[in-house]
């Protein structure tokens, strides 16, 4: 996904202020369409948190992945948010396959219409995304990552996750 300079410049300043917002008590504010997402990096293991916009569905979360964030997760089992206010466990599945996909993004685009403005990919006149874009940035490696909640798992954060693994 190719964003314009501006908005790359934007998303710099925004992201620390949205990871503030939603970790207090004034999540509120944001956590209606976004939430944090906390991995460790696949090469260097260092733990990284981001907000990233959701489509709740079903007890799934749907995500678009634009960017590389999402490349971290391929390789963790289990990956944490932060959803309007608490940490939860996630199962992260990567849709890429263009069908799925497509299916993925007309229903994301239906539940919120600024998706597409961060995508590049908007919904045509019958709902569904517009074809040509939405393969351009599949290409580019855009995909939707489903995340299942596992409310077995359910802790006040990532890190009391990470400090019972290594006992």
């Amino acid at each position: 996904m190719r964003l314009s300079h501006v908005l790359q410049r934007a998303v710099r300043y925004f992201n620390p202020t949205a990871r503030f917002i939603l970790n207090t008590p004034l999540h509120p504010l944001m956590s209606r369409r976004l939430m944090l997402i906390s991995f460790s990096g696949r090469l260097t293991g260092r733990p990284y948190t981001t907000p990233v916009s959701y489509v709740e569905e079903e007890g799934s979360l749907l995500v678009p992945g634009g960017g590389k964030w999402w490349k971290n997760i391929e390789t963790t089992p289990q990956i944490w948010v932060r959803l309007r206010g608490a940490w939860a466990a996630v199962t992260p599945e990567v849709v890429s396959e263009p069908q799925a996909l497509s299916e993925l993004m007309r229903r994301m685009l239906a539940a919120n219409p600024a998706i597409a403005q961060f995508t590049g990919v908007k919904p045509g006149p019958d709902g569904w995304p517009n074809s040509a874009a939405l393969e351009r940035e599949r290409r580019r490696g855009f995909v939707v990552v489903r995340l299942q909640l596992d409310e077995a798992n359910l802790a006040s954060s990532p890190l009391q996750y990470r400090r019972a693994a290594y006992k």
